[in-house]
């Protein structure tokens, strides 16, 4: 992500050494793509806010605004919540601004956590990532016989940890304790052998 930022920064640079009026930047603003992620607007409040301008299935409501101010805490930054966006500050300067369809930042660091942290966007290389351990596992779960033992280690180790928790788990009055031995592991059991019987039914096809 922090890629694309960083081509669309050295434009705008670029832009501003040569004279263009900001306003012509702005207007004329064009994308720049790097790892599946295109950067493609330039705002000029003191610092250029570079960032990317599409629909990013976000909705601006108080949760919205809470998982910003927890993100900004972090970080020492300040919120100001203003219409329909966000601007967060360092002192008097703003340094990002995020609203539904646009979010960007003053340098490429903190443009890149924005878009992992609070709109929830990954690089096609932590996609990959992710999908390649899916399969991984898909696959385990396929074999027969690494299947079946991944299983049976699990449902061991569901039965540890039920019994270690057991004292501490607050039950309904009907249930006895010890019912929490049974409960868990057979829940972790079913669920790991349906996930296997998916398994074995897309490596089928």
């Amino acid at each position: 992500m922090s890629k694309a930022f960083l081509k669309a920064q050295e434009y705008v640079m670029e832009q501003l050494q040569k004279g263009v009026p900001r306003i012509t930047i702005q207007e004329k603003m064009p994308e720049f793509e790097a790892d599946g992620f295109v950067v493609n607007r330039v705002y000029f409040i003191g610092k250029p806010i570079i960032g990317m301008a599409k629909n990013m299935n976000v909705k601006f409501d108080k949760n919205f605004i809470t998982l910003v101010r927890k993100f900004a805490k972090f970080r020492n930054l300040d919120v100001e919540v203003v219409g329909g966006g966000i601007f967060l500050k360092k002192g008097e300067e703003v340094v990002a601004w995020l609203r539904e369809d646009f979010f960007g930042a003053d340098e490429p660091t903190l443009f890149e956590e924005l878009g992992r942290e609070v709109y929830g966007l990954h690089s096609s290389h932590e996609k990959k990532v992710k999908s390649s351990l899916t399969e991984s596992f898909l696959e385990l779960l396929a074999d027969s016989r690494s299947g079946v033992r991944f299983i049976a280690f699990m449902l061991v180790l569901s039965l540890i940890a039920a019994a270690l928790a057991a004292p501490f788990v607050t039950l309904p009055p009907y249930m006895p304790r010890w019912s929490i031995l049974l409960i868990v592991p057979i829940a972790i059991t079913l669920i790991l052998y349906a996930a296997k019987l998916y398994a074995e039914f897309k490596h089928v096809l």
